[in-house]
This record gives C-alpha cells, structure tokens and sequence, in this order.
C-alpha cells in the first residue's frame, strides 16, 4: 500500500460521496459527511488502508493538500444549506497551503479531528480555538477510539463529538457500551457539544443512541454513503422510527428536567462570556448554554439586516435562511414588537408524535415555538422550538427570557452587513 500511495500522489485522483448526518429528534439532515474515496485509474482504493498507511508513512499532508483543494472545489459546485463535515489530519491543520484553503470555508465546513492519531494539545488547539473564534466549528471524531479522549475533550472544547462507530456497533446488546454512551451523553450536557452517534446501523442501536443522550446520528441505517448526483436522503422507516422513540422518552419523562442548570455551571458560563472579547464568541455561548437548559430541537440567533432576520448562531435543527421583511414569521412580529412571542399547537397525541398524519408537514414545521428579542431598541432575535405541542411551560419561558436578557447585557450589534435596518417594519 505504501508504494501504492506514491503512485497516487505522482497521479491524484478521488471522487466524493455525502453521507447525512441526521437530527435524532426531527429525523431530518441537519449535515452531511464529506467521504473521500482515492482513485487509480478507475479502481477505488481502499479507504481505511489508504489513509491509515499515508498517516504512517508521512503523507497524510500530502495526500490533504491534493483532496482539500479538490473539496474546495466540489462545495463550489454544489449547493448546501447545512454543514458539511470534513476528514483533516492533524498534521494538516498545521500546514500553511492547507489552512489558506481551509479558511474561506469558514461557517460551511465542519473540520473533523481524528482521536485515532495522538496530536499535541497545545500546538493544535490553537489553531482549533482561532478556528471557533472566527466562526467556524469542528469535530472530535472517532471518540472512544483512544487514551486521551477525555484530555483532548476537556482541553479543545469542540463542537460536536462523534462516537467511534465500533463503540455504536451492538450498543444494544452490550450494558457496558450503554453506560460508556450515557456517561459521554451526560459530558455533553455539562460541556455544551453535540454528540454523534456514528455507524448506526439498526434500529436497536438507535434507541440507544437516542436514550443515553445522543442528538445526532450518522450510519447505514439512515443512508448509505452516495454521489451529490444521487441525492443522499434519510430512510422513510428510520424517520419514523427517530419519532417514535424520541416521542417515546419525552411522554415517558426519561429525559433530564430541562430546568435544571446548577449554579456552579451558570458561574462558569458567567466567567467564560466576561473572559472572551470575542462578540461572536460570547453569542454562542449564551446559545449553547440555553441549548443545554431546554434541550429544545432548536435553537437560532437571528440579527437584523436590511434584507431581514439573519441566522447568526444555529444549534440542532434550527433555522439557517434569510428570513425575509416581506415574508410574515413570528420572529419579524416578534423583532417589531418589541416583545416576546409564542405560537403553539395543540393537536391529538396521535398527530403530535408523528405516528400518523403528513409526516413531511410535522418534520417541517415544530409545534411549539418562542422568540425573544435581543437588544433595546431590538437588534435580534433569540428563540427555540420543540417539535411537540404545548411544549413551552412558564418555567421554560422564563428560562428563555433570562437567556435573552443575559444576550442583550453581553453581546452587542455586530457590525457591517449585520447592522440592524434604519425602521423596525424593514
């Protein structure tokens, strides 16, 4: 293999596959994983071998230098509204050719780093911190799969976490796999990530993931990696089936009381925002730390611009689209009046968790929505949303308007394109 991969690189080829990264409580894509797939001449080559024998051999920079230029490239060509993960060695991100590319792609990539490879925590975690700082978001991949997991979790802080697929792979039949997910299931509500359950393959693996506190999923359960061309899409059954138990666990009450936030963590988030100088920074934090407490299927920070509401912070299945002035939403009402607004449905239980009725409508639209504004005079929006009705009590009301109120005393207006219009009407 390791002359193998000195013939490629003397004549790279690679073509790229997607794989969706679905949310574990709508069912919907919320991302898609970005797959390499080297080629000589018409053969594909094997892909762990590949990458595992140019990771030993020194090439891995090399071999990253070819394939993020042509990702660069593929991401042009095509059109995504939601993330898109990518697979960069750790040498990599310290590779100056590798890191222009990569900046432009800020805000549309999420980079994925290897626990697999032992990597300083020092040298990359500054380039990691510099990438959050200015936008962007990345992966712990393949957690589980190491020694270290829990350091590098601790010391780089990331966004998402994916649990390594042979840690996933029989969950359900192994009680020790299950306490290993919960207790990271239960890392992830402290730490503010999201985590993934990856290699899902049955829908006995799901109800694992989905009950010790994973959020999102990724495996063949869902869909099988495809070309762009062939238009990856989730599995009719595993929608359901996604509704079905999370539907389950929330009638049944076995998910942590979304009110309970301990004051130690309230402290700590306090100091994080006062100690960050960073604007962007202190918005996401307070979002994250409001994602935590709700444990809704949303949440979306929303900034005023001349064209209209903006997302400028999305967490879970939330919103990522212009919403226009002339477009009538709750949050434009909720921006012109100043105040915040409520809109929740209360049909039968049979509608409610999905098992009958247009699955496509209920995915589409969540049941139970609030939205605060940021600001006096207003110049966002803070809101979140459950999928079932009359999900929103006073006590969760509350904890959104604290939330809104910490945003306005910490963040300000960012500046630019994302200033707020001249009249509130737009």
């Amino acid at each position: 293999m390791a002359q193998l991969i000195e013939q490629w690189l003397r004549a790279p080829d690679v073509r790229f596959v997607l794989q969706p990264i679905v949310s574990l409580s709508s069912a919907q894509i919320v991302g898609y994983e970005l797959l390499s797939r080297p080629l000589a001449g018409q053969t594909e080559l094997p892909v762990e071998s590949f990458f595992q024998t140019a990771s030993e051999q020194g090439a891995a920079v090399a071999v990253d230098r070819y394939l993020i230029a042509q990702m660069s490239a593929f991401l042009d060509e095509i059109s995504v509204n939601v993330p898109v993960f990518i697979n960069l060695h750790p040498d990599s991100l310290r590779d100056a050719a590798i890191q222009a590319h990569v900046a432009p792609l800020i805000g549309k990539v999420v980079i994925e780093v290897t626990e697999r490879v032992e990597w300083d925590f020092e040298e990359l975690g500054s380039f990691l911190r510099s990438w959050q700082q200015r936008g962007g978001s990345f992966a712990l991949d393949d957690f589980g799969s190491g020694y270290s997991g829990l350091e590098k979790l601790v010391s780089v802080r990331p966004d998402f976490v994916k649990l390594d697929a042979r840690l996933v792979r029989g969950a359900d039949h192994s009680r020790v796999k299950q306490n290993v997910i919960e207790a990271v299931g239960h890392l992830a509500s402290i730490l503010s990530f999201q985590l993934l359950g990856e290699g899902i393959e049955t829908e006995g693996e799901l109800e694992i993931c989905v009950k010790r506190g994973a959020t999102l999923g990724q495996g063949y359960y869902f869909c099988r990696p495809l070309p762009w061309n062939n238009l990856p899409r989730v599995d009719e059954t595993a929608m359901a089936h996604i509704l079905k138990h999370y539907q389950w666990m929330q009638r049944s009450q076995t998910m942590p009381s979304p009110e309970r936030v301990d004051w130690a963590y309230h402290a700590s988030l306090l100091a994080d925002v006062l100690e960050s100088p960073d604007n962007h920074v202190r918005a996401e934090l307070i979002a994250a730390a409001l994602y935590r407490a709700l444990q809704p299927h949303s949440v979306t920070v929303l900034v005023a611009t001349d064209e209209g509401l903006k997302p400028w912070v999305s967490l879970g299945h939330a919103h990522r689209s212009l919403m226009l002035w002339s477009t009538p939403s709750l949050a434009r009402t909720a921006y012109v009046s100043g105040r915040m607004e409520v809109r929740q449905s209360s049909g039968d239980e049979s509608h409610r968790n999905g098992l009958t009725g247009d699955l496509n409508r209920l995915l589409g639209s969540p049941e139970s929505v609030a939205i605060c504004p940021i600001g006096t005079p207003p110049w966002g929006l803070i809101g979140a949303d459950y999928l079932p009705g009359d999900a929103w009590s006073e006590q969760r009301l509350n904890v959104l308007r604290t939330y809104s109120r910490l945003m306005t005393l910490a963040t300000m207006a960012p500046n630019g394109d994302w200033a707020a219009p001249a009249g509130s009407e737009g």
